[in-house]
């Protein structure tokens, strides 16, 4: 019975969103097209807003039994300071948890929604970007995109495995979020993300929860800067891989 009652709450929340997103899109479209003489204050308080509806998205679904995420359940300390935040991706809610918890972060974007007409004026404005395609050479525009964000003052989020992790382990990191730290001398916070038991993920789509509420949790490990590293970026991949892994696998211990 409960578990029908998620299924039927999860249906809601995606019908909800498709009736009310258009409005919101609408208003989020006309405050980022309107001239400004500060478009990076501008960018700021559109992040807030997102922030706020990505609050409210995870209020509901916590509230309707769904979802067990709340922007006060992270542990350890996220720097407000520019930095390269580095996650694991177990679950679709992943970027929407962390935009849900911090304020001044942006993050390269799939390159088909970034595109889109509907979503460019969103992300653009708010000064996230367009991430790499499937040509190698989008990667350097990637790391260039993100160094003048940190440039900025922003942080910006990359999960380095490209995709949703697997159900055990990591899948091998790319280099492109140890790039930027390098180029940019600012250090990579790792962020360990955990759902237990799993759901969003490849295998369990929003229709399918498991019997139990999913509990999402972040937690920041110590920041590693690019001089522990020698400031080589491959290094600095291996060292921060190794440290969510052991975290990951300390969790499931317990």
């Amino acid at each position: 019975m409960v578990r029908a009652w998620r299924i039927f709450g999860a249906a809601l929340v995606i019908s909800t969103y498709f009736v009310a997103s258009p409005v919101a899109y609408l208003a989020f479209a006309i405050l980022g097209a309107v001239p400004t003489r500060d478009p990076i204050g501008r960018a700021r308080r559109l992040q807030f807003i997102m922030m706020c509806g990505f609050r409210v998205m995870h209020a509901v679904l916590r509230w309707l039994w769904i979802l067990d995420f709340g922007p006060r359940n992270v542990e350890g300390e996220i720097p407000s300071s520019p930095c390269v935040l580095v996650a694991n991706h177990p679950t679709l809610t992943d970027i929407s948890a962390m935009l849900a918890t911090e304020r001044n972060i942006v993050f390269p974007v799939k390159p088909d929604l970034f595109r889109s007409f509907w979503a460019r004026p969103l992300l653009a404005q708010a000064h996230h970007f367009e991430g790499a395609g499937p040509d190698a050479f989008t990667a350097g525009q990637v790391i260039d995109d993100a160094v003048e964000r940190i440039a900025r003052g922003y942080r910006v989020i990359i999960f380095p495995e490209g995709t949703r992790s697997p159900a055990n382990g990591l899948h091998p990191f790319g280099r492109t979020a140890f790039e930027v730290a390098v180029r940019a001398g600012v250090p990579v916070v790792p962020i360990v993300i955990t759902c237990t038991p799993r759901w969003l993920t490849k295998n369990h789509g929003f229709l399918n929860p498991p019997v139990e509420v999913p509990r999402l949790r972040l937690r920041a490990l110590p920041a590693v800067t690019p001089e522990q590293a020698g400031s080589s970026s491959r290094t600095l991949r291996d060292i921060v891989r190794q440290q969510i892994n052991s975290e990951l696998e300390r969790a499931d211990r317990f």
